[in-house]
């Protein structure tokens, strides 16, 4: 925990001195005439479409509240003693697949990896051995804010839900059969990211994340602990959907 309080503490002394982004708005260069069209009351009454002038408009575009952002990052996990005993303090790869509401995000993460148990272990009654080959699934789902800075600095804390799998994939080798009991928490982090514009309303990232797991390892097996420290770093590609209006000038 105290590792999240240090980095947390640095997060927030960075952006302190930012200033907030202010989102663009592209108009093409060319003005366009528009006419208005004549109204008619009565048959009886004239025309009134010469007392009506033409006027110019500008074709312009801006970011919309909706998005989409893809993850692509290398996980860190650090475990307390005893479930590290079993596990290890190891790493894998983060697949992360966010909607996006204007700051709002609405994420699923997936971060599969293979380890070798540290030692042995009984799961009802059968001994789950060094050389099994065990999957450690996590599926994140989360929800989160950004916030925007100038230089396309964004601080963006969530919270969420971590659902873990251990599936044993060697299974036939070690003619063996293992039930190995789901468990699942609260999680909670946030991310750091400086964006870099590809196109309009296009960004690539380079991030960093920090988070704590407040997952329940006991549930697993009783001899393991509970609640892990994760850190990863990654790259990132955000894009908005344009919405299209027009300006009257003139």
């Amino acid at each position: 925990m105290k590792y999240v309080i240090l980095i947390s503490a640095l997060l927030l002394s960075i952006v302190s001195y930012a200033q907030k982004w202010n989102h663009e708005i592209i108009c093409a260069k060319d003005t366009l005439i528009i006419k208005p069209k004549a109204r008619m009351k009565h048959h009886s009454e004239e025309n009134d479409i010469a007392k009506r002038k033409p006027y110019r408009i500008l074709q312009c575009s801006t970011r919309s509240d909706i998005g989409l952002r893809m993850d692509i990052a290398f996980s860190n996990y650090y475990y307390g003693d005893k479930t590290a005993s079993w596990l290890g303090q190891h790493g894998g790869p983060n697949f992360n697949f966010i909607f996006v509401y204007d700051k709002i995000n609405v994420g699923l993460r997936f971060k599969p990896w293979t380890i070798e148990p540290k030692k042995e272990l009984d799961f009802n009654g059968q001994t789950l051995p060094t050389t099994a080959n065990l999957n450690n699934i996590r599926f994140d789902y989360y929800v989160g804010y950004s916030f925007d800075f100038d230089k396309l600095i964004s601080l963006e804390p969530y919270i969420g839900y971590n659902r873990t799998r251990f599936i044993v994939i060697n299974e036939e080798e070690l003619n063996q059969e293992f039930n190995i009991k789901n468990t699942g928490g609260l999680i909670i982090g946030t991310t750091l990211n400086k964006y870099f514009k590809i196109r309009n309303y296009g960004y690539i990232s380079i991030f960093g994340t920090l988070g704590y797991g407040f997952v329940n390892y006991q549930k697993v097996h009783p001899d393991l602990d509970n609640g892990y420290v994760e850190w990863n770093i990654g790259i990132a590609l955000k894009s908005f959907a344009i919405k299209r209006f027009s300006r009257r000038v003139g």
